[in-house]
């Protein structure tokens, strides 16, 4: 319902979103891979799942941050639980991603790869993700309902953890190099490579997926407290 009001009248609706993905995945994926000189065939997939997933993750964020500011009226209404409103702003983009899945099945059939059965991996991969953005979302949530300029810094944040993660440029690129440290050190790099390389039949190495595990327990037991000890103040906040 929130979709379908958000888009009414429309005739394609959500899928306008898909559009604009597309048409910015074909145009600067076949740019940037002229760029840094790679095969279009691989490089394209690439980085339209990259993208695709990290729409998901920073559109997540940056709506989690506000979404109890933005819910304040309904907040200080309804008595319901603060976490229903972080749900409903996650399951809305979770909605929008899947819309956002048919660019990928689109790209298979014109630029074809391998299918193994590790593709089934994106399933714990994009578990992981899941709950990672909802303990995030509830964690920013709180942060920015009390202190209003975080919003605005985790925008600027985000924009700025889009250049350092591989998805315009790829780890083949700077393995070999001082920056092939970012991959590692960028939590965002490892839960999108939980989610690409497996749509993309590519392997992921055991240090993934504890990295990916550690960093989603971080960020739940954070987010947990969070709710748990000042969910109770947030109306106040508002």
């Amino acid at each position: 319902m929130d979709i379908s009001l958000r888009y009414r009248r429309t005739v394609i609706g959500p899928l306008w979103i898909t559009l604009t993905l597309a048409a910015t995945i074909a145009s600067v994926g076949t740019v940037y891979a002229a760029l840094f000189k790679q095969d279009i065939g691989a490089f394209l997939p690439s980085f339209a799942v990259g993208l695709i997933v990290w729409t998901l993750i920073a559109t997540t964020l940056q709506e989690g941050s506000n979404i109890f500011v933005a819910s304040g009226q309904l907040i200080k209404a309804v008595p319901a639980p603060l976490i229903v409103h972080v749900l409903q702003m996650i399951a809305r983009n979770v909605l929008i991603f899947a819309h956002h899945l048919v660019i990928v099945v689109l790209l298979y059939v014109v630029m074809p790869w391998p299918l193994h059965w590790n593709m089934l991996l994106v399933v714990p991969g994009f578990a992981i993700l899941f709950l990672m953005l909802l303990g995030g979302a509830v964690a920013l949530g709180m942060l920015c309902a009390r202190f209003r300029d975080i919003g605005s810094a985790i925008v600027s944040g985000l924009q700025f953890i889009f250049f350092l993660t591989p998805i315009i440029w790829t780890e083949d690129s700077v393995r070999g190099t001082a920056f092939h440290w970012l991959t590692w050190v960028n939590p965002f790099a490892t839960l999108l490579d939980l989610v690409r390389r497996p749509l993309l039949s590519q392997p992921t190495s055991a240090e993934q997926w504890l990295l990916g595990v550690a960093y989603a327990i971080v960020v739940v037991v954070i987010g947990l407290g969070c709710y748990a000890r000042y969910r109770h103040r947030v109306a106040y906040w508002l």
